[in-house]
């Protein structure tokens, strides 16, 4: 295999199984060239004195496989170009895109590559897309009232505003996160506000140290206020033709989700009503980079130790005998289920019996036992998984990665469990397979470690 056919996994297997002088002969290349590819595709090497303490017999740590930063870059400016196609604006909708285009320039943001004609927007960059889109929410009252943009405050004007939200708002996409209210009405969704968050790379970072502070201290979550334009991202719902709202929005961030909750003012007659809702819940890693994502990188050494069970053996076979103990009484209770009395039966007991209706009973009863065994079951999933993650040293979200056949599989943990048995037990872990570019894909694979006692 020629060096240029190596992936990352595989170059950064053979540096690490064996020294670079060695895998320059194998490759037929200097241990120069060899450093050279490792420093281009950003593989590191083992540190000096490595194999000295490999041959002395102890297992020093592996530097973990890091994302491949210059796939996102590129991918990242791939998306920051200005996308195909024209926007046509109607008068008013020209007003208030030249008066947000002359704010954003005197704040010092390079509009240089806007192209308008003709009453057309023929070329915009996403992020000018994205702070033109919320600086317009964020102010086109006070312009309007002020008398900078001279429009009048009708219900034409704001449907002209809202028709400009949807025709900029796929431009803006890329630089956008929208989150919708949680438990909308699918008959009514236009009358549904949404919340709008301009992601820059500012407050990326801070919603990363803000999810490591949930992971590290084992909180819930955490609330940040989000607040105007003014400091380079907003949130605000797009335009509804009803009524003027103002929203106070708060972005909650646990070690996995995000979700904001917003508390609405809808001026009605003379008074004021407020109404607090939260949007739908989205995972970070569809909206954070991958090397901002509050994770750690776990290796799972194989095969797996028997010193590392011993110190759960009691927590081990307290599961199993609990397991063993759910099995007989499911299958007891599914045994005796043709002699409990059928719903038929049991109602029609009462002409029998009477107000004891001793069938309504027993029908209850197993109703209650089956509900029991069930949950039961439930918590011995949960305890199963606990242990799987107590036992390994990982956590959800956490990047397994485990060495094979001379190639690394990265995955990112979504779910852990175990299958005991009387001889053997197996520690199962789900995740999503990380691509080639050290980003997650979509594609589930599982890792199943194995331990025999």
């Amino acid at each position: 295999m020629g060096k240029e056919e190596l992936s990352r996994e595989e170059l950064f297997a053979l540096v690490w199984e064996k020294p670079t002088v060695e895998v320059a002969k194998e490759l037929g290349v200097s241990d120069v060239a060899v450093a050279k590819l490792c420093a281009r595709l950003q593989v590191p090497k083992p540190p000096r004195g490595y194999w000295a303490r490999v041959e002395s017999g102890q297992t020093p740590r592996r530097t973990p496989l890091r994302a491949f930063r210059d796939e996102i870059e590129a991918r990242r400016k791939a998306m920051a170009r200005p996308l195909p196609g024209v926007i046509s604006l109607s008068p008013i909708q020209r007003k208030f895109v030249d008066h947000a285009l002359s704010e954003l320039a005197a704040k010092g943001l390079d509009v240089s590559g806007v192209r308008i004609a003709s009453n057309q927007i023929r070329g915009i960059p996403p992020d000018v897309a994205a702070q033109m889109l919320l600086l317009i929410q964020n102010r086109y009252l006070a312009w309007i009232k002020s008398g900078e943009v001279d429009v009048a405050l009708t219900h034409g004007a704001q449907q002209s505003l809202g028709g400009f939200v949807d025709k900029i708002l796929p431009i803006a996409r890329p630089q956008i996160v929208v989150m919708e209210r949680a438990g909308r009405s699918f008959m009514s969704p236009g009358k549904e506000p949404t919340i709008l968050i301009h992601l820059t790379a500012d407050l990326q970072d801070r919603i990363a140290q803000l999810a490591r502070l949930v992971r590290d201290q084992q909180l819930n979550h955490v609330v940040m206020p989000l607040v105007t334009l003014d400091h380079a991202w907003s949130a605000h719902h797009v335009y509804s033709a009803e009524s003027y709202t103002m929203a106070e929005s708060a972005l909650c961030i646990s070690a996995t989700e995000i979700w904001v909750t917003c508390t609405i003012e809808v001026p009605r007659f003379r008074d004021e009503e407020r109404e607090t809702f939260l949007t739908e819940h989205l995972r970070l890693r569809d909206v954070m980079p991958i090397e901002l994502m509050p994770t750690k990188e776990v290796e799972i050494p194989t095969p797996l130790r028997r010193i590392r069970i011993k110190q759960h053996w009691p927590r081990l076979r307290a599961l199993i005998e609990a397991e063993r103990v759910h099995e007989m009484l499911e299958r007891s209770t599914y045994d005796i289920e043709r002699s409990v009395p059928d719903e038929r039966l049991a109602v029609s007991d009462r002409i029998w019996f009477g107000a004891e209706r001793p069938l309504l009973g027993a029908r209850n009863a197993w109703e209650r036992l089956t509900e029991e065994i069930e949950r039961w079951q439930q918590e011995l999933e949960a305890e199963r998984a606990d242990l799987c993650c107590t036992i390994l040293g990982v956590e959800l979200g956490d990047i397994l990665v485990k060495p094979e056949k001379g190639q690394i599989t990265r995955l990112q943990v979504t779910r852990t469990s175990m299958n005991i048995s009387d001889e053997r037990v197996f520690f199962v872990i789900d995740g999503l397979r990380f691509r080639k570019d050290g980003t997650t894909g979509k594609r589930v694979e599982s890792i199943w470690v194995n331990f025999q006692s």
